[in-house]
């Protein structure tokens, strides 16, 4: 239980507060399980307190704990409930905040001026469900076992390479938008991805062991040869945002049977043409990249038809190649290609059209001299006139029922 003496002096507001934290400086305040619902202790000194079991904001319906600025640095956390808390340019550095409940907490700006002030905090087993996360870094924090569902993330910075990087096993990360985020090096073993937009994450190194992906969106993410997807768990995925282009089409996953696809995948690039393909642009895309990619061994492994139109080439690449950038040249080079060769065809149209238009002269000019020596009619071909043409008899012939000019050379 808290301090009475402590939580007395707290009550009557900060500049007390603060006064008296600085002639006792080492005195600890034990504010453990203090009951703070609504208590505005912005800039409060509360370094090095044990707020263990705390409550700032237990209901919804109850007033918002202002705590921005306030100097937490050290301070035992553990299971304090912050639920709704304003905690913006706090300083957490080194706090204990493990299974801190900070549902709906605005955290945004956390450590995003100086890139310190929250950097290797400890949130493991923290409830962040829905908290705003945004523009965080997170570098170096221990998130282990903690629950990131909904959370925003927007801008939020991670950092692998463990035993310094940020540490995320087992952390519950379903349904977030973590797409185009770099996950690379990080450790995202037993963690769950259910229902999350990973569309173009970078996750090159990273470790998925064991973790669960079914629902998760992995449209053009980029893993590698040391990507570890090993004991994986997933019932289905999809291959494009939306929850479109499900895998598989119907039904589950076999146990290991994602790992198994997605490994095998490590080695090719899905290029994807929704509007039919030009072959001539298409070719002349594959020899630039390949050129410009030395050592990526490209070849066309597969052409498949998908329906509506849809047509998916899928190319083998070295295990190590950088995939992302391989398709991202390639469909550059193939739109660049596509524009110049839609010009030529133009041109060649409209030089057809010229050559038509002269063959119909020469024709023209044919019959004009045969009709001449022969006394017979002649039928004087016209562009895009519905009649084949030819030459017939002017006395058989119904003038109604043909196209083109008829000309009686007997009258």
């Amino acid at each position: 239980m808290a301090n009475e003496e402590h939580l007395a002096i707290l009550e009557q507001g900060v500049e007390v507060w603060n006064e008296w934290r600085r002639k006792y400086p080492r005195i600890i305040p034990n504010l453990t399980s203090a009951y703070l619902r609504g208590a505005n202790l912005s800039e409060a000194n509360l370094r090095k307190a044990n707020l263990m079991g705390a409550v700032f904001n237990e209901f919804e319906i109850l007033p918002i704990a202002n705590l921005s600025k306030s100097d937490l640095r050290g301070a035992n956390l553990r299971g304090v409930v912050f639920g709704g808390a304003d905690l913006r340019e706090a300083d957490l550095r080194k706090a204990d905040l493990s299974g801190i409940d900070l549902t709906g907490a605005n955290l945004s700006n956390f450590g995003f001026d100086d890139g310190v002030k929250l950097r290797g905090a400890d949130l493991r087993g923290a409830n962040l469900e829905k908290a705003n996360l945004s523009k965080l870094d997170l570098s170096e924090f221990d998130l282990s076992g903690a629950n990131l569902r909904g959370t925003k993330l927007k801008g939020t910075r991670f950092k692998g390479a463990n035993p310094t990087g940020t540490k995320l096993k087992g952390t519950n990360l379903s349904e977030l938008d973590l797409s185009r985020f770099d996950l690379s090096e990080l450790d995202f073993s037993r963690a769950n991805f259910k229902g999350s937009n990973l569309s173009r994450v970078q996750a090159l190194e990273t470790n998925f062991a064991k973790a669960t992906f079914t629902g998760a969106c992995i449209e053009d993410w980029n893993i590698n040869s040391a990507t570890n997807l090993e004991g994986v768990i997933c019932a289905y995925i999809y291959l494009k945002e939306g929850q479109q282009e499900r895998r598989p089409s119907s039904g589950d996953f076999a146990p290991g049977e994602f790992t198994k696809l997605f490994k095998k995948s490590l080695e090719t690039v899905d290029l994807i043409f929704r509007n039919g393909i030009d072959w001539d642009a298409f070719a002349y895309s594959f020899k630039k990249v390949e050129v410009e990619n030395q050592g990526a061994q490209l070849d066309v492994q597969s052409i498949e038809k998908k329906g509506d139109g849809i047509l998916v080439i899928r190319v083998t690449v070295f295990p190590d190649a950088d995939k992302a950038k391989i398709h991202s040249e390639f469909i550059q080079g193939y739109e660049f290609a596509a524009k110049a060769l839609e010009a030529q065809y133009q041109a060649r149209l409209e030089d057809k059209d010229k050559v038509i238009n002269q063959l119909f002269s020469s024709i023209n000019q044919l019959n004009k001299q045969l009709a001449e020596t022969s006394g017979k009619v002649s039928i004087y071909y016209q562009p895009n006139s519905q009649f084949a043409g030819g030459i017939v008899d002017a006395n058989n012939v119904d003038a109604d029922q043909i196209g083109g000019n008829i000309h009686n050379n007997n009258a």
